[in-house]
């Protein structure tokens, strides 16, 4: 009778463990819109006050995406990132860098954020 009173009792304790948090603290989630030598797009997934809404992809049949960004640094981030990957992230105000893009232009959104801190969750 005790062994079945504890087990009742464990149960509840050992079953608010189980549950998982799916975003993280402090990170924005993203996906991969558009990855061009000329611009990386991302679109942030999981807070809607974070980059331009209504950017139309002039490479996508002009599809319409809201909370897009173009990355700034993405010399910095290109080698982890390509079209369709999805990935937690911080973003802090563009600062002057190195980066060589090509000439091509090819419509990128207005909002410009640096991207930190990448950890990626999928393709």
């Amino acid at each position: 009778m005790k062994k079945i009173f504890f087990v009742l009792l464990a149960l509840p304790i050992f079953a608010f463990k189980c549950s998982k948090k799916n975003t993280r603290d402090g990170y924005l989630e993203g996906k991969v819109i558009r990855a061009s030598c000329a611009s990386l797009v991302v679109q942030v997934l999981n807070d809607d006050t974070v980059g331009e809404d209504g950017w139309k992809d002039m490479k996508n049949n002009n599809a319409v995406y809201d909370n897009v960004f173009s990355v700034t640094n993405a010399c910095k981030v290109a080698d982890k990132l390509s079209a369709g990957t999805t990935f937690y992230f911080k973003v802090t105000q563009p600062v002057p860098n190195d980066c060589v893009y090509c000439m091509m232009f090819d419509a990128p959104p207005n909002a410009k954020y640096d991207i930190t801190d990448i950890s990626v969750t999928g393709k």
